[in-house]
C-alpha cells in the first residue's frame, strides 16, 4: 500500500512540475526576448540563457510541485473511498511518512545541490556569458545586410558587412532620434569595443558624416568627423548587477558573513526544509468528506504555500535591513509550520492508531 500511495504522488510530482517548468520558462522568454528587441541582451544566447535559468526554476517550484503531488494524491484516495478502507484495515497517519520522506527526502537533497551548487554556478555562467558576448557585435546579434531596431525604435543600426573578428564594420548607416532632434550617421567602417571598466558598449565610427535635424522645423545640421565614439544601449547584465546575489558561490556567502549573504544562504537552505514541512501540512490539507471536491483543498493549499513564501521573503528582506536579527532570520517560520504541520495531523486524528484485533 505504501508503494501504491510513492508511485501516485512520485507521477503526479513529475507532471506537475513539467506543467510549472514550462508556465515559468515561458514568462522568462517572454522577458527575455524583450530584452533582445530592445538590446539589453545578446540574441545568439537566447538558447543558452534559458538553459542556465532551468536550475533556479526547478528550485522555485519542486517545493510547490511536491506539495500539490501530495494534497492531489490524497485526494484522489479520499475521493475514491481508498482511504476509508486503508483507515478500516488500521491503516494509520503515521505509515504515511515512509511514501512521504521517500519522495520529499531526495526532492530536498537535489534542492540542496541545486540551491548551494549548481544554480549559483548557472547564474555565474550566464553573467560571464552576457559579458563576453557583449565584446562581440556578431555574438550580441547584429548580422550583415540587416537592419536591427534597438530602444522602441529610438535607435536603429545597419551594418553592409562584419569581419571574421566579429567586432569590425563596414558601410554603416544609423539612424538616433530623442524627444526633439534625429540624427543619421553614416561611415565608411567602424569597430565594435565595449570599455572593461565601465562596462559601456561602442561603436567607434571612421569616415563619415552625421545629420543633425529638428523634426518638422528647418534646423539642418551636417557634420563630418574622422572618428565619432557612439554609445550602445546599456547591457542587461550592467542593469540587475546590484540584484545579482544568487550569482555569487556560497562559500563566498559563507565567508563574507554580512547580513545579504547570511540571507542568500538561508534563502538557499529554505527550499529544501520547505519541501518536507509543505509535505506534512499536505497531509491533513488533503483531507476531504466523501463529496467534496478536491478544487477547494488545492485552493487552501495555495493560499498555505503563498503564506509560508511571503513570509520567507519578508525575513530575507528584514535580516538584510536589520530589522531581524540573522541568528533568527528565516528558521523561524520554518519551526512555525513545522508545529502546525505536526499539531495539525494529530488534533484531526484522521487516522486511528491501529485498529484492535478480536
Amino acid at each position: 500500500m505504501q508503494k501504491y500511495i510513492f508511485r501516485e504522488w512520485f507521477w503526479t510530482a513529475l507532471a506537475v512540475t513539467i506543467v510549472l517548468v514550462i508556465v515559468l520558462l515561458g514568462a522568462y522568454l517572454s522577458d527575455i526576448l524583450r530584452d533582445i528587441a530592445g538590446g539589453r541582451v545578446p540574441a545568439g544566447l537566447l538558447g543558452l540563457q534559458v538553459l542556465l535559468h532551468m536550475p533556479e526554476t526547478l528550485g522555485n517550484i519542486l517545493p510547490l510541485a511536491g506539495f500539490v503531488a501530495v494534497m492531489w494524491g490524497l485526494g484522489r484516495l479520499y475521493r475514491d473511498q481508498e482511504m476509508a478502507v486503508m483507515r478500516s484495515s488500521g491503516f494509520d497517519w503515521r505509515k504515511l511518512l515512509k511514501p512521504l520522506f521517500s519522495l520529499m527526502i531526495p526532492m530536498a537533497v537535489a534542492l540542496l545541490v541545486l540551491g548551494l551548487v549548481i544554480a549559483p554556478t548557472a547564474a555565474r555562467m550566464a553573467q560571464e556569458q552576457l559579458e563576453a558576448a557583449f565584446r562581440s557585435a556578431a555574438v550580441w546579434g547584429l548580422q550583415a545586410g540587416k537592419f536591427h531596431v534597438l530602444r522602441q525604435g529610438e535607435l536603429i543600426l545597419y551594418a553592409e558587412a562584419i569581419g571574421d573578428d566579429g567586432s569590425t564594420l563596414k558601410n554603416i548607416f544609423i539612424k538616433q532620434r530623442n524627444e526633439e532632434r534625429e540624427q543619421i550617421w553614416v561611415a565608411q567602417k567602424g569597430r565594435y569595443w565595449m570599455d572593461t571598466v565601465t562596462g559601456d558598449r561602442y561603436l567607434v565610427l571612421e569616415d563619415g558624416k552625421v545629420t543633425d535635424v529638428a523634426p518638422g522645423q528647418l534646423d539642418l545640421r551636417v557634420l563630418s568627423f574622422a572618428r565619432n565614439d557612439l554609445r550602445l544601449p546599456e547591457p542587461e547584465f550592467r542593469k540587475r548587477k546590484s540584484k545579482k546575489m544568487n550569482s555569487v558561490s556560497s562559500a563566498d556567502l559563507f565567508k563574507n558573513g554580512n547580513r545579504e549573504s547570511i540571507a542568500e544562504l538561508q534563502w538557499r537552505l529554505s527550499p529544501a526544509i520547505t519541501v518536507i514541512i509543505l509535505g506534512l501540512l499536505a497531509i491533513p490539507l488533503a483531507h476531504s468528506e466523501p463529496r467534496e471536491g478536491r478544487g477547494v483543498r488545492i485552493v487552501l493549499g495555495i493560499l498555505v504555500y503563498i503564506l509560508y513564501g511571503n513570509l520567507l521573503y519578508l525575513c530575507r528582506s528584514w535580516v538584510i535591513e536589520g530589522i531581524l536579527p540573522t541568528y533568527i532570520g528565516m528558521w523561524w517560520v520554518h519551526l512555525v509550520f513545522l508545529i502546525i504541520s505536526f499539531a495539525w495531523v494529530r488534533r484531526q486524528g484522521r487516522f486511528p492508531v491501529k485498529a484492535k484485533s478480536t
